[in-house]
């Protein structure tokens, strides 16, 4: 059962700073909060770690215990824990099969046991989900007679086949959204999670197609031909195809926001979201970036609408290519002027980069922009290969660099409120009580 999170610690962090506004001073001695002081917690900002499953990090007691101590060590704040790879669960699904990771400690419950171990220290945890792509060759998806694929992969027959094809007849292993049961099926997976476990956020990745010629599900196709009353197979950069695809993921994300925060008005949802290229330099120039015209994302759109709590750009570019260097600073800055009272945090991309490249970047993140716009925080990618030195397996770079991250991240920061949660959850049911 999901242990909701208890209301006093925000209740009387609401007070001290009520009184440190009339008086200058908290009205308590120096105490925690989790584990942080709370006169340490005067600086807000997100600095969270992308901890993926394809390596060491939430597969066993140790290696969680451990991923928690180097959170601490880098002063950072929160957690965003690949709990799903390809249709698969590191946790109690009610809904998909176990992982066939054999790294995963047989019975272990990652998600629970790190929800434990990262709240009792005031680190958030989100549950990151891998979305639309459920299938990959080399052992990655299980094999159970239950898992998605296996039930409803290109070889089902009519509406059963949920699979995206691309034009020529392919099946690259995702999900199509365009298929309306894609979309019940997928919003009932995060679901599941946020009824059973007590998260900080759902985190959705691969949210979009992967190319213009992606999306010629059958079901999907004969849709599109019915809504558009059309009777033709559009060409992959037809504009009304590309817009329909587009709305298909906005519908999605839509979905699972408004039906997750009715569920518990508190749970932050966030996207790791596309940063290819150059990047835009204004508006008009964003509907030109491969985001919005290649793979359907228009995550600028959903913190306009107000359908995510937080993007998370993945502005993965190597500080030692001039040309790269510019793109990450341009996607920062567009990042920075366009968060539409919604929170953005960059996604830095470490395992690109040398550890001072990557402090360079996360120093660069903070700044304001040129019109004095600031994101709301940083998240690196990832925790397992944190620099260009940290092969797989050589946990020396990375503990190297978990300590070089005070130079930036220098003291424990509070994560910024969301003051549009607020406004939603005085507004719905009182939550349940422990």
């Amino acid at each position: 059962m999901k242990r909701r999170k208890s209301l006093w610690l925000s209740g009387l962090f609401g007070l001290g700073l009520v009184a440190t506004f009339l008086f200058g001073q908290l009205p308590f001695a120096p105490s925690t909060i989790g584990s942080q002081p709370v006169e340490a917690q005067t600086v807000e900002e997100l600095r969270g770690f992308w901890v993926d499953a394809f390596h060491p990090g939430i597969k066993s007691p140790s290696e969680v215990d451990k991923l928690i101590a180097d959170v601490k060590k880098a002063n950072a704040n929160a957690i965003f824990a690949q709990v799903r790879r390809r249709g698969d669960a590191y946790y109690n699904s009610n809904i998909e099969p176990r992982t066939n990771d054999p790294n995963l400690v047989p019975g272990f419950d990652a998600l629970d046991y790190l929800i434990d171990r990262a709240h009792a220290e005031g680190i958030e945890v989100h549950a990151w989900m891998v979305t639309l792509p459920v299938y990959k060759e080399g052992g990655v998806t299980t094999t159970a007679p239950s898992h998605v694929w296996q039930q409803h992969g290109p070889n089902a027959p009519g509406r059963d086949n949920w699979a995206m094809m691309t034009l020529g007849g392919e099946a690259p292993g995702f999900l199509d959204p365009g298929h309306p049961e894609v979309a019940d099926y997928t919003i009932s997976v995060y679901l599941d999670v946020l009824r059973n476990y007590d998260v900080d956020g759902l985190h959705l990745d691969y949210i979009r197609y992967d190319g213009t010629d992606w999306g010629y599900n059958p079901t999907a196709v004969a849709r599109f031909r019915k809504e558009t009353n059309r009777t033709d197979t559009p060409a992959p950069s037809d504009p009304q195809w590309s817009q329909w695809r587009r709305d298909r993921v906005t519908d999605l994300v839509r979905g699972l926001y408004q039906q997750a925060t009715a569920i518990d008005p508190d749970v932050k949802i966030s996207a790791a979201v596309i940063a290819w290229g150059e990047g835009p330099s204004d508006r008009d120039s964003w509907y030109r970036t491969r985001t919005y015209s290649e793979v359907y994302q228009d995550w600028r759109g959903w913190l306009e609408e107000g359908i995510i709590d937080l993007a998370i750009p993945m502005t993965y570019h190597r500080d030692g290519d001039p040309n790269q260097r510019v793109w990450y600073d341009r996607w920062v800055e567009f990042a920075k002027n366009n968060q539409y009272d919604r929170h953005v945090a960059i996604g830095v991309g470490a395992y690109l980069n040398s550890s001072d490249s990557t402090i360079s970047q996360l120093r660069r993140a903070q700044a304001p922009s040129r019109s004095g716009q600031m994101v709301r925080g940083q998240v690196i990618y990832s925790y397992a290969n944190s620099n260009l030195d940290a092969m797989e397996g050589d946990t020396y770079s990375n503990d190297r660099f978990y300590g070089m991250l005070p130079q930036v991240w220098r003291s424990p920061a509070r994560i910024p409120d969301m003051p549009w949660k607020r406004s939603v959850a005085t507004s719905s049911a009182p939550a349940e009580t422990q």
